[in-house]
């Protein structure tokens, strides 16, 4: 909870942005973050399931070529989870 005296500083400041630049206050009101996309998750996800796939598929088949791609893959997975996050 603000103090009355920040509330009222507050309040200042924000008719003074309402004075000075109606179109920025606009702008700050209307805005909606953005919404994560599921089909976007979905194939994140799916990078995951399939890098994991050809990983055990690799170990199981004894293909170090298999198994090497598979950790570029999960690496791939991996950068697609950061950038998703940032």
């Amino acid at each position: 909870m603000l103090s009355h005296d920040e509330d009222r500083h507050l309040q200042e400041i924000e008719r003074w942005f309402e004075e000075s630049d109606p179109a920025f206050t606009r702008m700050l009101r209307d805005h909606r973050p953005p919404q994560h996309d599921r089909l976007q998750s979905a194939g994140r996800v799916a990078v995951d399931i399939v890098g994991v796939l050809m990983f055990v598929v690799g170990a199981v088949a004894a293909s170090a070529v298999l198994m090497v791609f598979a950790i570029l893959v999960l690496g791939v997975a991996g950068c697609l989870h950061l950038a998703a996050h940032a």
